[in-house]
């Protein structure tokens, strides 16, 4: 019972990468629709 017991496959987070991906690409999207926003109101930074 003293066998050491490793696993045969990597386990690849794939469902953690997507998520991630997702969040940035949502902020990239608000970021760009907050700054075309402000340049359309014609603020000055």
């Amino acid at each position: 019972m003293t066998e050491d017991k490793k696993p045969t496959e990597e386990f690849e987070p794939k469902g953690a990468m997507a998520i991630a991906l997702m969040i940035i690409v949502t902020v990239i999207i608000l970021w760009s629709w907050v700054y075309m926003t402000l340049l359309e109101r014609g603020a000055t930074l």
